[in-house]
C-alpha cells in the first residue's frame, strides 16, 4: 500500500486575545468541539490525540502529558495519546505523527489541539522562560540577550546587506495588520491598521525594532482534525491535503548559525516541498509564512527567487501582499497580526491555510487557491519546515 496523503477536515479555534477568565480547558473544549463539528464527525470516531506542548506551562503539560485529554472529552474511541514539544515547529511534527498513526493503520482520525495562556502566569515566571527559551545560556543569557535583541540585530545585519530601508521594513507590519484586521480571531481585529509612519513612530524596543515590529503575548488556541485524503474523499469532505514536505535544522542558537546556512535552508526546502507536490513555485496562490518578527518576511522573499534581490520591502511597500494583491501573505498576519500564543501560531497558521482550500476563509478569502506553501519553525529560529497544500481533489 502507498503512502497516505494527510488531510485536514475540521478547524476549530478561539479568538487571540488577553481573556484571564477563559481557563485552559475552557479554550480546549471550545476548540476541540469545534474541530469535531466542522470534520462532520462523532467525538469517538477520534482514535488518536496528539497535542502540541503549551510553552511555560508546566502543570498543564503534566497533565496533558499523561492522558488527560481524551478523558475530558469523553473520547471513547480513542486508541493513543501523546504530546509532542518542537517549539513554533510542534504543530508540524504533530501533523506527521499523525500520519504515522494514520498509515499503519494505529488510527483513522486523529485531532491535534493547541492551547496557551499567558495572561495568567506570574509576570517573573513568564520573564524568566522567554529570557532562556532558545537563548544559550553560557553566551547569550549572561548579556541579556532577548528574542527582540536577537531579532534586532538579523534585522539590521538583514536591512544592511539588502539596502531594504526603515519605511520598508515597516511595510511588513502594515501588511501583516491588513490581514489581521479582517480576522475574527485576531488580537487586531477590526483594528485601525497603522501607517509606515505609525509604525516608525512607536517606541523604540531594541534598534532598528520599534514597538509595533515587537510581538504581543496574548491567549489563544486552536484544534485539527486530520485523516487521509482518500478517507476525506469517501467522506465527502473539504479538505486540505499536504502534497509535498520537506525541511532543514541550522542550529540550536542564533550565535551559531549562519545567515548563509538558513538561506540555502530556505531554498533547498521550498525546492524540495513544491517537487514533491509536483509543482513550481508560479503556482502558489498563498504564501502562508509563519516567521514571528518582519524580518523574515522579506528575506525569505527575496532567498526563493519571488522578487529580486533587495526587492521585497517595495514588494510589500506597493501593496502586493497585501488583500486583494497579486502575493497573498500571511493571511493571519504572522505573530504580528495574531498576537503570540507561543507555539500556537503555526497551528493557527495551519488552520488558515485549512480554512482557505475550505473556503471558509471569510473576508479573507482568497478566490480560486488551489495551492498553498506553509512553513513553521521553532526556537529563534533553530529549523525550516516547508509544506505544500492542495484541495481534495
Amino acid at each position: 500500500m502507498g503512502k497516505q496523503k494527510l488531510a485536514i477536515i475540521g478547524v476549530g479555534e478561539v479568538p487571540t486575545g488577553t481573556y484571564p477568565d477563559r481557563s485552559q480547558w475552557d479554550i480546549i473544549y471550545e476548540t476541540s468541539i469545534q474541530a469535531v463539528r466542522d470534520a462532520g464527525i462523532h467525538k469517538n470516531d477520534v482514535e488518536g490525540v496528539i497535542t502540541v506542548a503549551p510553552q511555560a506551562q508546566e502543570q498543564l503539560t503534566a497533565e496533558i502529558s499523561f492522558g488527560k485529554i481524551p478523558e475530558e472529552l469523553g473520547l471513547k474511541g480513542c486508541r493513543d495519546v501523546c504530546i509532542c514539544n518542537a517549539g513554533g515547529a510542534s504543530t508540524s511534527n504533530c501533523l506527521r505523527l499523525a500520519e504515522q498513526l494514520i498509515e499503519s493503520n494505529q488510527a483513522k482520525i486523529v485531532l491535534i489541539p493547541h492551547v496557551t495562556v499567558h495572561s495568567t502566569i506570574p509576570l517573573l515566571d513568564l520573564i524568566n522562560f522567554f529570557a532562556k527559551a532558545g537563548i544559550d545560556l553560557q553566551w547569550e543569557y549572561p548579556y541579556g540577550t532577548t528574542y527582540n535583541g536577537v531579532i534586532a540585530m538579523m534585522t539590521r545585519r538583514y536591512m544592511h546587506e539588502s539596502g531594504t530601508t526603515e519605511e520598508e521594513m515597516a511595510s511588513v507590519v502594515v501588511s501583516l495588520r491588513k490581514w489581521a484586521a479582517l480576522d475574527p480571531n485576531s488580537i487586531f481585529y477590526g483594528k485601525e491598521v497603522p501607517t509606515i509612519d505609525k509604525v516608525l513612530s512607536s517606541s523604540m524596543v531594541s534598534s532598528p525594532l520599534h514597538k509595533r515590529e515587537c510581538n504581543v503575548l496574548a491567549d489563544g488556541g486552536a484544534a485539527l482534525v486530520v485523516t487521509s485524503a482518500e478517507n476525506a474523499k469517501q467522506m465527502g469532505c473539504p479538505a486540505a491535503v499536504k502534497l509535498g514536505e520537506s525541511s532543514r535544522y541550522f542550529s540550536a542558537f542564533t550565535t551559531t548559525r549562519s545567515t548563509e546556512l538558513v538561506k540555502d535552508g530556505f531554498r533547498g526546502a521550498t525546492k524540495e516541498a513544491l517537487a514533491g507536490a509536483g509543482i513550481t513555485k508560479e503556482d502558489i496562490d498563498i504564501w502562508n509564512m509563519y516567521l514571528a518578527y518582519p524580518v523574515g518576511h522579506p528575506m525569505f522573499m527575496e532567498t526563493v527567487g519571488l522578487c529580486g534581490p533587495g526587492q521585497a520591502g517595495k514588494m510589500f511597500m506597493e501593496g502586493h501582499t497585501w488583500p486583494g494583491g497579486k502575493l497573498p501573505w500571511a493571511t493571519i498576519g504572522d505573530a504580528i497580526g495574531r498576537g503570540h500564543t507561543g507555539s500556537g501560531v503555526s497551528m493557527a497558521t495551519y488552520a488558515e491555510t485549512a480554512r482557505q482550500l475550505m473556503d471558509k476563509a471569510g473576508a479573507k478569502q482568497v478566490m480560486d487557491v488551489d495551492y498553498i506553501f506553509q512553513n513553521t519553525s521553532g526556537g529563534s529560529g533553530m529549523n525550516f519546515i516547508a509544506t505544500v497544500w492542495g484541495r481534495n481533489i
